[in-house]
């Protein structure tokens, strides 16, 4: 790994062909929805030509996110600044609960399955995404299951949707000693977790030099920017197609977890830094991005405030 440095972060959107549509979304979510929810559309330019996209892509690029309704707009003057809209915050805020968490949940057994027996056909892509943005799958055809009772993100969803009464939804507990097996079993042909684990493997091995590199008062608050958002686009890009098992139903030694402890520690050591740039570079209507949310600390189970 070369010197940490203005170049990296932008090389590797180019090697891993980002587009800048994506990172529209990632700015928005992992920052901007913190810091008041709204920024110049100037302040975007500055802040994605970082990553290497030129202006004309970040407006094609906002145009697109404003077209799906992920963002809404509002002129005052000749400027235009963007927000989420509220379609969008919902789906951030389940996306959110999975990227940020505060550790990997232990496992009580219980399952819960979603059966979308009355999901009108035009619904049910939509409905099937969100399900697997939260971790759900298939397990067999018209079931998808998740390990877990935890259902806060699903109730949403089927709320979001107008879904409510059209699946069925319910919770089982599997203590068949010869049926768990057959389970993991099911879990390891079903899914192909091999190209999973090699994007963990890849994202382990750029990221475990910049953890070692980065030195406290040594990296620039625009540098620390760059690398924290770069850090959680790649994560996410990469655990919203995890399904979410618990260590019971991986291989031995599944590298997601590893990937999980890196990213914590490393998003620590980049958040003053980062907020740095963020509070006196970014600015909105009323100028400066505000101070981070109360919410903002509570991510990866705390972070330090910044005084």
């Amino acid at each position: 790994m070369s010197k940490l440095n203005a170049d990296l972060v932008a090389a590797r959107a180019i090697d891993r062909n980002i587009s800048c549509t994506s990172m529209v979304v990632t700015l928005f979510g992992d920052v901007v929805s913190q810091h008041g929810g709204w920024i110049w559309m100037g302040s975007l330019i500055d802040a994605l030509s970082l990553f290497g996209f030129n202006e004309r892509l970040v407006r094609t690029a906002v145009f697109r996110v404003v077209q799906q309704d992920w963002l809404q707009a509002n002129k005052v003057g000749r400027r235009s600044y963007y927000c989420f809209t509220d379609t969008a915050k919902g789906h951030y805020e389940k996306a959110a609960r999975r990227i940020y968490a505060p550790g990997v949940p232990d496992w009580d057994g219980t399952w819960t399955f979603v059966a979308p027996v009355f999901v009108p056909d035009e619904q049910r892509e939509e409905f099937r995404k969100s399900l697997g943005w939260q971790g759900y799958n298939s397990l067999v055809n018209g079931l998808m299951a998740h390990p877990s009772a935890e259902r806060t993100s699903l109730d949403e969803t089927l709320e979001e949707l107008d879904l409510v009464g059209k699946a069925i939804v319910f919770s089982a507990r599997n203590d068949d000693v010869h049926s768990k097996k057959a389970l993991r079993n099911l879990v390891l042909d079903k899914w192909n977790l091999n190209d999973l684990a090699l994007d963990y493997s890849e994202l382990l091995d750029f990221y475990r030099p910049v953890h070692k590199g980065v030195k406290p008062g040594e990296l620039s608050p625009e540098m620390a920017f760059q690398l924290r958002v770069m850090l959680i686009h790649d994560y996410r890009r990469i655990l919203l197609r995890d399904p979410d098992f618990p260590d019971e139903l991986l291989p031995t030694g599944w590298v997601g977890f590893e990937v999980y402890e890196l990213v914590k520690r490393l998003y620590r050591q980049l958040a003053a830094g980062s907020m740095e740039y963020i509070e006196t570079q970014l600015i909105n209507a009323q100028g400066p991005l505000t101070q981070a949310s109360a919410k903002f600390y509570k991510r990866f189970d705390g972070l330090e405030r910044v005084k």
